[in-house]
């Protein structure tokens, strides 16, 4: 690779940068260093010194080097920890889309999650058509049009499907009149997002999907997954202006159906729970106590906070595009989450509002040999309705 870098979109972030190399207090919170024997430029502060050296030509963007800046799962818990709230996060994506442009990223793992999906619109490769496999046959009639538009996200089309499935079924039991995009949604773009691939998302995907969406007539749009939450509520606005539609937030809209009474829970749900709170819905959006608000209001729920919560919490470990990339590593980080924090509080299951943090807590579950019980949000509240108990796998 020749010198003489350009990276012009990072001088606005010059004075923040030289800020952080002085300093070293979020390395006791940062995940990936924890698990890299703390070596340096796998700590915030050390992706930092590697960016500064890009900037001035000191260093090459070898693959060693991309793989460091690659190495983090953005998960802003070194935004909490730093004195002068630097966001090193946005930083680490603003290098990773330049490195993108010089050609040089993403990583070779990542790449072959992009073209599956430029193929199928789907990070894990699966045929487009199966997207709504879900989909329960007595659930599968919706409207074409509706107020309410429910995007179920890849993770929960493909992998963790009975979060897709209690949501539809609480939506339909509490009479809203809602729809879903069905083989016809695609992929949000946030994998792209956080692995550097911004202008594909803001020429394609995200004009695409918010077409889509208007198309159906909706003023709300609801999503379980916080990295697409995260894409619509935030990064959408800022490439396309002002969306037609409000985005909640899947623990927010539930919260306002509690509140309606228009969710009934039907007996006491005998559990111990915690919650989990996602990196991307919690420190990215500051959504703490909605999904807190709903398990409280379910009966006979008893409700443990870890000491290691909101602002605190520990990352599971999937976000960032790091699980892709890193999957071993990717599990060991959520495996600590949950011995260190989890269960240490004696639950009978830990609730999270993210389908990323469902899949890597139960790998996490299985490769540890825990009895813990791992759910998503809509599925306790599911469970706690008493209409079905029981949310079966579809093949």
């Amino acid at each position: 690779m020749k010198r003489n870098l350009k990276l012009p979109a990072l001088k606005q972030y010059e004075e923040k940068i030289y800020s952080c190399m002085r300093c070293g207090f979020c390395r006791s919170t940062c995940p990936i260093l924890l698990k890299r024997d703390m070596e340096e430029t796998f700590s915030p502060r050390g992706r930092i010194l590697l960016i500064r050296g890009l900037m001035s030509n000191e260093l090459d963007p070898s693959t060693r080097l991309v793989e460091k800046i690659y190495s983090c799962t953005t998960c802003r818990h070194c935004y909490s920890t730093c004195p002068p709230r630097l966001e090193i996060d946005r930083i680490v994506e603003a290098t990773r889309n330049q490195l993108v442009k010089l050609g040089v990223a993403p990583p070779k793992a990542h790449r072959a999650i992009t073209s599956k999906i430029e193929s199928e619109n789907n990070p894990f490769g699966e045929p487009k058509n199966a997207r709504a496999r879900w989909l329960e046959s007595e659930e599968s009639v919706l409207p074409e049009k509706a107020e309410v538009l429910y995007w179920a996200g890849c993770m929960a089309s493909y992998r963790t499907q009975a979060t897709a499935r209690a949501t539809v079924r609480i939506l339909k039991h509490a009479g809203v009149n809602f729809t879903i995009l069905g083989k016809e949604e695609g992929c949000c773009g946030s994998f792209l997002l956080r692995t550097g691939q911004r202008d594909v998302v803001e020429n394609k995907y995200a004009k695409v999907n918010v077409a889509k969406i208007a198309d159906r007539g909706a003023k709300t749009v609801v999503t379980a997954c916080a990295g697409c939450f995260r894409t619509f509520h935030d990064e959408y606005p800022e490439m396309l202006g002002t969306l037609p539609f409000e985005v909640l937030h899947v623990s927010q809209y539930l919260e306002g159906l509690v509140k309606a009474r228009r969710i009934g829970f039907s007996k006491e749900l005998t559990m111990k729970v915690t919650y989990h709170d996602p990196c991307h819905l919690g420190r990215h959006l500051s959504i703490y106590e909605p999904p807190r608000n709903v398990m409280n209001a379910i009966p006979g729920i008893v409700f443990s906070e870890m000491v290691k919560s909101h602002e605190e919490s520990r990352c599971c470990g999937a976000g960032g595009g790091f699980r892709s990339a890193f999957p071993e590593l990717s599990v060991s980080v959520a495996m600590d989450r949950l011995k260190l924090d989890v269960l240490p509080t004696s639950v009978d299951a830990v609730v999270t509002a993210c389908p990323f943090c469902v899949k890597n807590f139960e790998d996490a579950v299985k490769r540890g040999g825990m009895r813990l019980q791992v759910l998503d949000l809509p599925e306790l509240v599911w469970k706690a309705m008493g209409i079905d108990r029981s949310l079966p796998s579809v093949a």
